[in-house]
């Protein structure tokens, strides 16, 4: 077989290949020799077949189209191969001449490759990264909310008092409106700083089995635009209040925080404070890759193959339809309908995030390619053996889950290799540390299925139920 490259035009690759008189003459001697052995003609024996009576019942063209066909495959493989072609689509069949028997087969493919991506210079990208710092206050702060977690929530019959947990079940309207939601069970944190002080304010001194009424007007920036700004009516009824209990500071919590043992509640402060200054700079610190991600992406060069859009926008709307159906046992349809967002909009969005995402895929696999960055077996190993000291788990327990689970094998591997890809990029991009990020321009919200309108006041965590719950969860 020859082969020759045609042209390219982006990111498609048209190549010629000739077969040999040979390979064909042998191609379709099997094709005859299969067909003997499987048709029955009256008059012959089977297996008996003289190929001029094949040819009269079939065609020589449809021999011909057989034998050629059953070449195709391994011959687009070998030049997948031979060129090391990335082909994003299986391979189109373009042209073939015409085949007469005892000269060579030529035909035509077209294969549709990964695009070539125009990396910037990484050392021209420059980022600011949140310097890590950590006040008193904030370590006084972190203590309380780790008490806050591992404490317990005990039933009582008082009214309610500050700091107090309370289940509730909320209907809520447009104030002025006959038109109600369907009643809606909740839990409210009073001592959650981010509650409504209209809320607070109705429910501290009530009682289990009492109802208030509150009103309240949401902000302009609400994610539910139809409610936004507006004032809205809420008759809550109190089902459950239960007191928040803290654990003691002292060995036995020092032990279910940090798995250590501490003789001093200041040795105990100062290595949570070490954890959390650590914790804090990697966060700090993959929002600053995250950034030079974005803006290596926006500088690169790349034509997005439309075939990868269209792939993965099917992709998200089955994620949102399996989303919607499972939160709000409705299709997406019923659910754009329902917030009165039209379809087409929808449509756009789902094609701009299918677009953004199949740029960053292109532009961090070239960023891959160009350094030979991979993912080893030790690699998943490690990472695998990792997993099992932080989830006090057996090693070949979680490796029972990712081999044999292809998807969740493959997406393990994608972190990793994200991972080592933000390490190069900590070495090569310019980073200053800086006391306060510049804003974030505002940005076009997005549709998700689960940012339905909260139907209670505030929306809160349900808290742990017990100190043992707490640090499962941890």
């Amino acid at each position: 077989m020859k082969t020759e490259l045609l042209g390219q035009e982006k990111n498609v690759i048209t190549i010629k290949v000739e077969f040999e008189v040979e390979e064909f003459a042998a191609s379709l001697n099997k094709t005859i020799q299969e067909l003997v052995q499987k048709v029955n003609v009256p008059g012959f024996r089977k297996g008996h077949i003289p190929r001029k009576v094949l040819e009269m019942r079939f065609g020589k063209e449809s021999l011909y189209a057989d034998s050629f066909e059953k070449m195709l495959p391994q011959a687009v493989e070998q030049v997948i191969n031979d060129y090391d072609l990335e082909v994003i689509v299986p391979p189109v069949l373009k042209k073939r001449e015409e085949i007469h028997e005892g000269e060579p087969v030529v035909c035509e493919v077209e294969f549709e490759v990964v695009p070539e991506v125009v990396l910037p210079e990484l050392g021209d990208v420059e980022v600011k990264k949140l310097r890590t710092k950590l006040t008193d206050e904030d370590l006084e702060e972190a203590v309380e909310t780790l008490r806050k977690n591992h404490s317990t929530l005990v039933p009582v019959e008082r009214p309610i008092r500050e700091g107090d947990v309370v289940s509730v079940t909320a209907v809520l309207s447009l104030a002025g409106s006959e038109e109600t939601q369907e009643p809606q069970e909740s839990v409210i944190d009073l001592g959650a700083p981010k509650i409504r002080s209209e809320v607070r304010n109705a429910l501290l001194g009530k009682t289990k089995g009492e109802k208030v009424s509150v009103e309240f007007v949401l902000e302009s920036t609400y994610q539910d635009k139809r409610v936004a700004g507006k004032k809205l009516h809420d008759d809550i009824a109190v089902d459950k209040v239960e007191e928040r209990i803290l654990p003691a500071m002292g060995r036995e919590f020092y032990r279910r925080v940090l798995k250590a043992d501490f003789d001093s509640q200041e040795a105990f402060r100062e290595e949570l404070k070490k954890q959390l200054l650590l914790a804090m700079e990697e966060n700090h610190m993959q929002e600053a890759i995250l950034l030079a991600v974005d803006q290596i992406v926006k500088k690169s060069e790349v034509e997005v193959p439309d075939v990868l859009v269209k792939r993965q926008i099917e992709l998200l709307k089955q994620q949102d339809e399996e989303a919607c159906k499972q939160r709000f046992d409705m299709s997406m349809g019923e659910h754009l309908s329902k917030r009165s967002i039209p379809i087409a909009f929808y449509e756009r969005q789902v094609r701009e995030k299918s677009k953004k995402i199949i740029r960053q895929t292109l532009v961090l696999d070239a960023i891959r390619k160009k350094f030979d960055i991979e993912v080893s077996r030790e690699d998943l190993e490690a990472e695998i053996l990792h997993m099992a000291n932080v989830y006090h788990m057996r090693p070949e327990s979680i490796k029972a889950v990712y081999y044999k689970d292809q998807d969740q094998l493959m997406r393990l591997t994608n972190e990793l290799r994200y991972g080592k890809i933000s390490k190069l990029l900590e070495g090569k991009i310019k980073i200053e540390d800086v006391d306060e990020l510049p804003a974030k321009p505002p940005q076009m919200a997005e549709i998700e299925p689960a940012a339905e309108a909260v139907t209670v006041p505030e929306p809160a965590e349900t808290p742990p139920a017990d100190s043992e719950t707490a640090e499962k969860g941890e």
